[in-house]
């Protein structure tokens, strides 16, 4: 037993995350949604697709906003063969010391089902204690709903409607729960099919030149690789993202899986939508691959 207390109870194994954002972050209709995802993929020029992608950085905004940073993503991967997904999302509302790991059956949104891979979260539950099978940081709490998570999920279900998910959402952000966040998941990627996806926004609610200059700073430490200097700016606000415990444990999966060319697919913020830049969201697609 884990001695954590545990105020929302663990998922039973055939229960169904339902659609809490659709019509808020992204449309409730299934033929608009699928209509949306695809113009925005449609959109893309891909320059030179990675050959060995093994994770991505991606958006969590309302498709609005960040719609478009995110389909530079989930472009690259219709054709690839990862079976299982591993998204993982901060909490946005909750505090919690472990690692909620969704085992019930599926994740859903307008689009239908996405089948959770129960097996691997099995597996990441028997290898340390602050993976926890919860439903918080996935259950819709009241009137503040986790998004971070769901948003991906149309995207997903458009350019690989055969995978599964593996839904992890990080209660708390610190470099050990980075760290055996991503040694536990680089292992899984060696013996599953797996493609690793950290959902964050950069950069919030600044003036779009202050925004851009905090972002400037992040994409450098993260382009270069620099994990620790990277977490660090993070902690010390010199650097914003709402998921910088996704992106960390990411870099420190990719770089244990040999990943170690990072490329920037797309930067951009919410001001180039809303037209209002002095507050503004920020907004990157990164992917990592073997070179």
């Amino acid at each position: 037993m884990h001695s954590h207390s545990r105020p929302l109870e663990t998922p039973p194994p055939k229960a169904v995350r339902k659609a809490a954002v659709a019509g808020k972050f992204y449309p409730a209709s299934p033929r608009v949604l699928q209509k949306n995802v695809d113009d925005l993929l449609a959109q893309v020029r891909l320059e030179n697709s990675p050959q060995d992608l093994v994770a991505l950085l991606v958006p969590h905004a309302g498709y609005v906003y960040s719609g478009s940073v995110a389909a530079h993503a989930y472009k690259l991967l219709p054709g690839r063969a990862p079976q299982t997904v591993a998204v993982i999302a901060p909490s946005h509302f909750k505090r919690f010391p472990f690692i909620a790991l969704f085992d019930g059956r599926a994740y859903a949104t307008p689009l239908g089902e996405v089948p959770v891979a129960q097996n691997l979260v099995q597996e990441l539950l028997q290898r340390d204690e602050l993976f926890v099978s919860s439903w918080l940081g996935h259950q819709d709490s009241g009137s503040r709903t986790e998004h971070a998570l769901e948003v991906q999920l149309p995207f997903l279900q458009r350019t690989r409607p055969d995978c599964t998910l593996l839904p992890i959402v990080m209660g708390e952000q610190s470099w050990e729960m980075c760290e055996v966040l991503a040694r536990n998941l680089a292992t899984l990627a060696t013996k599953h099919s797996l493609l690793i996806i950290a959902s964050s926004d950069l950069s919030h609610y600044h003036h779009a030149d202050d925004a851009q200059r905090l972002d400037q700073h992040c994409l450098e430490l993260l382009l270069a690789g620099e994990t620790r200097k990277l977490y660090d700016a993070f902690e010390q606000r010199t650097c914003e993202a709402c998921g910088a415990g996704p992106i960390i444990a990411t870099m420190l999966a990719a770089r244990e899986l040999r990943a170690d060319k990072i490329t920037l697919l797309c930067y951009d913020h919410s001001g180039a939508v809303s037209g209002d830049f002095d507050c503004v969201v920020g907004y990157t697609a990164v992917s990592f691959s073997r070179r």
